[in-house]
């Protein structure tokens, strides 16, 4: 049983809405009934009486409230028990943090590190998640930090954010494609191409970007492979299977070499597309708000251009 499962249900009850609370939560309203059945489905009981306009929580859905608030409760306890602790010899404190995968988040450790020489019993607890993930994760209490896409927090209040990284798309050819001589080429130029796509479910917000990209250029992407991450992409685009899209902040400068392949700026919106370090203005623990703060004077310090 997942703990954000429990706060969704929670923010259901109190809205008595799903549209209401995944609005308030930043998540879809189908991703927020999907995890509402699982949670019935894990409990073996419905939680809710559904009707047309309205839903109500069932008989075990109230009693089910009462003990979940009172975890939730015991939970925030546990999690700020030390927030004020900052003796050498004390307990260690926690944060969660959350990143993107493939993206080289090099500045992300080094500046993690520097700060964490002034707080011996600080410990960072990383994990790599999609970006849909990340941003409901950071909403529902799973991520105290998360570094992802701008694009999933345009809506977020909530949330307070700067930016990490700059980013744009870029696409990746085989040597011998006609478009490797360029360094610039625009989304018509790509036209008659065949693609190597990341799966939708990695991040449905990029892969439909792409492909409005082609639509809103006259043509509709021909894709013959889908991947799961950077490294089966430019892979396929090595052996000549297809181009493969990118992000800036995903090369280091040695892709070309190890794969094989050029990689060329695209000249499109970059709006929504930076990396960006984002935490939930309601989360109180000191650390954390420090943490915050140190990462963004050291940003600004370089103007972001990392």
């Amino acid at each position: 049983m997942k703990l954000s499962s429990l706060n969704y249900f929670v923010e259901v009850a109190t809205e008595g809405s799903f549209t209401k609370a995944s609005e308030k939560l930043y998540i879809s309203q189908p991703t927020l009934s999907r995890r509402i059945q699982e949670l019935e489905n894990e409990l073996g009981v419905a939680l809710f009486i559904r009707h047309s306009h309205k839903i109500e929580l069932s008989e075990a859905g109230e009693k089910f409230l009462v003990e979940v608030n009172d975890v939730l409760k015991r939970m925030d306890n546990l999690a700020h028990m030390f927030d004020t602790q900052t003796s050498p010899h004390g307990r260690p404190q926690v944060l969660k943090i959350g990143y993107l995968a493939n993206f080289n988040m090099g500045k992300m450790y080094e500046l993690l590190d520097r700060f964490k020489m002034n707080y011996p019993n600080l410990q960072f607890l990383m994990k790599q998640d999609t970006p849909m993930n990340l941003s409901d994760g950071l909403c529902s209490g799973e991520y105290d930090l998360v570094f992802d896409l701008s694009v999933y927090f345009q809506a977020s209040e909530n949330i307070e954010q700067v930016i990490f990284k700059k980013n744009h798309l870029q696409i990746a050819v085989p040597t011998n494609n006609s478009l490797a001589h360029k360094n610039k080429v625009d989304f018509a130029d790509l036209s008659q191409e065949t693609f190597i796509l990341l799966e939708r479910q990695q991040s449905p917000v990029i892969v439909d970007y792409v492909i409005n990209q082609g639509i809103r250029n006259g043509f509709h992407l021909k894709a013959n492979h889908y991947v799961k991450d950077l490294d089966e992409g430019l892979s396929m685009v090595s052996l000549g299977n297809g181009l493969a899209f990118l992000y800036s902040g995903m090369n280091d400068g040695s892709l070309e070499e190890k794969y094989r392949v050029k990689i060329i700026d695209l000249k499109s919106d970059t709006k929504g597309q930076n990396i960006v370090m984002a935490i939930d203005k309601n989360n109180t623990n000191n650390f954390l708000q420090e943490l915050f703060r140190f990462v963004k004077e050291d940003l600004l310090k370089g103007d972001t251009k990392i």
